[in-house]
């Protein structure tokens, strides 16, 4: 039997994808892959809503390189994949829940900044309340998007897509089931 060589089309694509491909610096290759992995599941696992809207994902926005995280930049990687405004307000409101859980910082749920409970393959539970710690950040950051899209934080989403009040989302958020207490924030 002989095998079928690819046709020039897909081989020229092929091509162009590759030499894209080693352009991007280690750094970028692993946010390009995260940013994907976390845009596949919110689009599999997402609302009708958030189906329907194409994450605006590219080279030029992936996130830190792992190891260098901060609640900064992990706060604009998250609404990036999610996908809602990159928004003062939305920043000022992400890294306040951040801070309100406590995860990934200060507490042992490894790179889950929000303390979600959404298993994840190699993820553990930290907490009687199932809490998980993720064995990487783009595997934290994939199952924070899975739980926020998975259709119980339509409010949560509602308030970062007008994307002008911090304190909207924080009231959201402590409203919400996903178990956090109050907190303020502001833009």
């Amino acid at each position: 039997m002989t095998r079928r060589r690819p046709s020039y089309r897909r081989s020229y694509a092929s091509w162009q994808f590759r030499r894209w491909w080693r352009r991007l610096s280690p750094a970028q290759r692993l946010g390009v892959t995260a940013l994907s992995a976390a845009a596949v599941i919110a689009v599999v696992h997402g609302t009708a809503a958030n189906r329907q809207r194409p994450p605006a994902i590219t080279a030029a926005s992936a996130p830190a390189p792992a190891g260098s995280w901060t609640p900064q930049s992990w706060a604009q990687a998250f609404l990036q994949a999610i996908p809602e405004p990159v928004s003062s307000c939305n920043l000022s409101a992400v890294e306040a829940w951040e801070q309100a859980e406590g995860g990934a910082w200060s507490d042992a749920a490894a790179d889950n900044p929000l303390n979600t409970t959404q298993p994840e393959p190699g993820s553990w539970p930290v907490n009687a309340d199932g809490v998980q710690a993720y064995p990487s950040w783009p595997q934290g950051l994939a199952a924070n998007v899975t739980a926020i899209t998975n259709g119980l934080y339509g409010g949560i989403l509602a308030a970062l897509r007008a994307g002008d009040s911090a304190q909207n989302v924080a009231d959201q958020v402590a409203a919400s089931d996903w178990g956090t207490s109050a907190f303020s924030a502001s833009c």
